[in-house]
């Protein structure tokens, strides 16, 4: 049976990197483990890895057999990491998205089983956590499988944090909370776990201090229980450019859609039964 002449994506991978000295093959290392999953499983995802500006610019083995994007930002922006998922979000060629960091592996059973979730909507996952060693660790604060409609929905990270420390992630669930999503942990059958080494390519150059983006936050909060949705984010979005430089298919698929041709003549139950 022939292939589809379009390529459909089930699930994007997110990934703000920024990569320093000392830790250039730790994107390699990580895409290498996926790359070993089922075929199947690796036909239906696509990465978008964000570099913001590193020292080292993110590349992409040749021999890696991915659907990979490489997108990067233009500006040396400090503690860019809203803008960065921002902006990873955006060219997610589907609605179904994992937003996470470098350090972190999602075992195949977990991508599996959220590549076999129903649509999203209103609803974000959070995934449980585990060391290298196997000891359980405290869910990741800025790790979401969410809906890619419902992250623009509710304008996305407030990039009013950019340039300092602290708090965009704690604020991005809160606002999403407020405004309806809800929030649930996926099983610990499909953890993640924090790779062995914790080589994240995390900006270990930059002093991570929250006493500047702390009156911010108070800001915001305060603006949220006085005035509701007109206030609380700051709307900023995108407030750099940048360039993609690697945009790759995978050449060796063979999984296919199945074919859905009710779908079509059930339009009319969609537009009066969907919520």
């Amino acid at each position: 049976m022939s292939l589809p002449s379009f390529y459909p994506i089930e699930l994007s991978y997110v990934i703000p990197c920024y990569i320093e000295e000392g830790n250039q093959h730790s994107l390699d290392q990580l895409l290498r483990v996926y790359a070993s999953y089922s075929p199947e499983l690796v036909d239906r995802l696509q990465f978008v890895l964000v570099d913001d500006h590193s020292p080292y610019a993110v590349t992409v083995a040749d021999d890696l057999d991915l659907n990979v994007k490489v997108l990067r930002i233009n500006e040396d922006i400090r503690w860019n990491q809203a803008g960065a998922r921002n902006l990873g979000v955006v060219y997610a060629p589907s609605d179904k998205v994992i937003v996470t960091d470098l350090d972190h592996v999602f075992a195949e059973e977990t991508l599996q089983h959220i590549v076999d979730l129903p649509r999203l909507g209103k609803v974000m996952y959070k995934p449980f956590r585990y060391a290298a060693d196997g000891n359980e660790l405290s869910p990741h604060p800025n790790t979401f499988i969410l809906s890619r409609g419902r992250f623009f929905e509710n304008f996305g990270y407030d990039e009013e944090f950019a340039g300092e420390y602290g708090y965009e992630d704690g604020m991005f669930w809160r606002w999403q909370r407020y405004n309806g999503t809800r929030f649930r942990y996926m099983s610990k059958r499909y953890p993640i776990h924090v790779r062995d080494g914790d080589e994240n390519g995390a900006t270990t150059g930059l002093q991570r201090d929250k006493i500047k983006n702390k009156p911010l936050r108070t800001r915001k909060l305060k603006e949220i229980a006085e005035y509701g949705p007109v206030g609380g984010h700051s709307h900023q979005f995108l407030n750099f450019t940048w360039q993609r430089v690697i945009q790759r298919t995978r050449q060796s698929r063979t999984w296919q859609p199945k074919k859905n041709k009710m779908w079509k003549k059930l339009w009319w139950w969609r537009c009066y039964f969907s919520r």
